[in-house]
């Protein structure tokens, strides 16, 4: 085995421990891994925030206005960053609900277009139609029930990553 292909497959191993390590954790732990992560976007506010201050602070040639600007923007960020931590479970929620949402117009809004081009696609109109029908409940459902969708989603996506982290394994383990 030459060294590129070493290499790639080792990646694909190191991959696949991760995929398998977060999704379990995910799994397993819904709630503790959902706080973790808006523990960190509570964390990269407060980093982002220190940084825009220090760059404002320092950066003498931009213009008074740009950094009034600036410093708002950060202390607005280190706030952010602060509230997440005061309530990391109301920020975990929220988060949930974000996604919940934010997924839920997607779909709906796919399944609009798709209904409303469904005359462009041919012979093959029944498909799309059932496609397009699909999106549109699932998102208007999401959208109406954000929280459980959010909830649902981020168990699908660690179930997902549980069994996309072992088919990589298994791959790296099987395959020479």
């Amino acid at each position: 085995m030459d060294a590129f292909t070493s290499r790639v497959r080792r990646t694909i191993g190191i991959d696949g421990l991760i995929s398998t390590i977060m999704g379990t954790f995910i799994t397993v732990w819904p709630e503790k891994s959902a706080s973790f992560v808006a523990g960190m976007i509570g964390f990269a506010f407060l980093a982002i925030g220190v940084s825009k201050l220090l760059v404002s602070l320092r950066d003498t040639d931009q213009g008074k206005s740009n950094r009034i600007i600036g410093i708002i923007m950060s202390i607005l960020y280190m706030v952010a960053g602060l509230f997440i931590f005061l309530d990391i479970e109301t920020a975990t929620l929220s988060l949930l609900v974000v996604v919940g949402i934010l997924t839920g117009l997607t779909w709906a809004i796919e399944g609009i277009i798709q209904m409303t081009i469904i005359n462009r696609w041919g012979s093959n109109r029944v498909w799309t139609f059932i496609s397009a029908l699909i999106s549109l409940l699932a998102g208007v459902t999401l959208v109406f029930s954000p929280l459980f969708g959010g909830l649902f989603l981020w168990e699908f996506f660690g179930i997902m990553l549980l069994v996309v982290g072992i088919v990589k394994l298994v791959h790296v383990a099987i395959v020479r």
